[in-house]
């Protein structure tokens, strides 16, 4: 394994035709979602395509997201006249975030089935034990950290296939349904603004073919890894980084009052598009993530040569130092260290723009399609709990990220939950 950082860091990210993604070789994904082969070429391209095209149409699902995530709310945080402190924060919100995120995946037939939304949730935690080990053993041989992490899978353990059933069972009446309706109507059919939907519409699709319909079960449960885990990790980092920064919230929460007065509560794309101070904050919180090393390439042409003259040879695995450019001074100022939250606020840098040192969403051409989606999202639901909850932490001071290996977790420590005096 090799580490780059700087320049040659955004080298990978231009030279496409040299690197490729190596998150086979990081996370076993080839096995575990072995009918897919893991992080296929085609099922990057076809999960980057159908990413695109819902975070396209995010001002469609504002609703809806909306809906589910008040619905969330409170059923997980509920009232708090009385203080409540809550534990388990991540799991929490990844239970709340799971709710809308599964209609939009399988749509709301399917996702109002409890178990379907369940898994769809559980599914990025139960890869945690799998993700968290760090790829030290890489540095012997690259091979060695791969065959270590994928033992229990070869002694038949799939931390997926209870998921992959429960998602089977649910979506294939909804699929056989709208075939059937498809045949039937021809051009009157309409179609459903789902990624089900999405996947129906594939030119090769077919799921009377068993090994075909299993492969895109496998490519949606890839997708959902990625839409509802990080996304939950990203809002619940930002509710540590808010808590512990009482005049942060308060700046946040003037905002959120004077968007809800102006919308009536009822927020849509361009209300979010206001929020400014939050996703400045957003921004700041995700460029404070404090992962050191993370989106892992693999060297796909003979050899290549960095600008400083280091060569690396075909089928090298590459870790970014990412934290070394999401901190650096020729990005970020010499107070590039410094959590401020509203740094962004007049800088025209959106949290979805990536640069050559913002890159918490990978760079050039295979940059992160669906951040547009997590960004919104994220935006919504931190907007409306900022607006029903008065949030810090059981400690009242700001809590560090737990460190596993060269990436982090949010804080285990407990946040303590109030309703706000209307």
């Amino acid at each position: 394994m090799t580490v780059v950082s700087k320049s040659s860091l955004n080298e990978v990210f231009r030279s496409h035709k040299d690197f490729e993604t190596a998150i086979n070789e990081i996370l076993p994904f080839h096995k575990i979602f072995e009918h897919s082969n893991g992080c296929s070429d085609k099922t990057i391209h076809i999960n980057a395509k159908i990413a695109r095209e819902v975070s396209d149409k995010f001002d469609i699902y504002t609703p809806i997201v909306q809906k589910y995530l008040l619905e969330g709310i409170d059923k997980w945080i509920g009232d708090c006249k009385e203080s409540k402190e809550i534990r388990g924060t991540w799991s929490l919100i990844n239970n709340i975030i799971a709710l809308p995120i599964s209609k939009i995946l399988v749509g709301e037939e399917a996702a109002s089935y409890e178990d379907v939304v369940k898994s769809l949730g559980d599914l990025a935690f139960d890869l945690g034990p799998i993700s968290a080990i760090p790829p030290i053993l890489a540095f012997i041989h690259q091979k060695l950290h791969e065959f270590v992490i994928t033992l229990p899978i070869r002694f038949g353990w799939n931390p997926i296939s209870r998921h992959r059933k429960v998602i089977i069972n649910r979506i294939k009446p909804v699929i056989e349904k709208r075939v059937k309706e498809k045949k039937i109507l021809g051009k009157d059919y309409k179609p459903c603004n789902d990624m089900l939907e999405c996947y129906i519409n594939q030119p090769d699709f077919d799921h009377t073919n068993s090994e075909n319909f299993l492969y895109y079960v496998d490519a949606l449960l890839i997708l959902t890894f990625g839409a509802i885990g990080t996304t939950s990790r990203t809002v619940t980092n930002g509710l540590y980084d808010m808590a512990g920064r009482p005049d942060c919230l308060n700046e946040l929460y003037e905002e959120a009052m004077m968007i809800d007065k102006e919308c009536n509560g009822s927020v849509t794309l361009p209300d979010i598009q206001k929020m400014k101070k939050l996703d400045s904050f957003i921004k700041e919180s995700l460029r404070h993530s404090d992962d050191t090393l993370n989106l892992p390439h693999n060297v796909i042409s003979e050899s290549y040569t960095f600008a400083n003259g280091y060569t690396i040879p075909k089928g090298r695995i590459v870790n970014l130092y990412v934290d070394d450019l999401l901190k650096s001074r020729d990005g970020f100022g010499d107070d590039a260290e410094e959590f401020k939250p509203f740094r962004f606020v007049n800088a025209n840098s959106p949290a979805t723009k990536v640069d050559r040192h913002y890159v918490v969403f990978g760079g050039g051409k295979h940059a992160c399609p669906g951040r547009f989606f997590a960004i919104n999202e994220s935006k919504l639901i931190l907007h409306k709990l900022i607006l029903k909850y008065n949030i810090k932490t059981k400690s009242g001071k700001i809590e560090n990220k737990i460190y596993i290996g060269p990436n982090t977790l949010p804080s285990w420590n407990a946040l303590v939950f109030e309703n706000r005096k209307e």
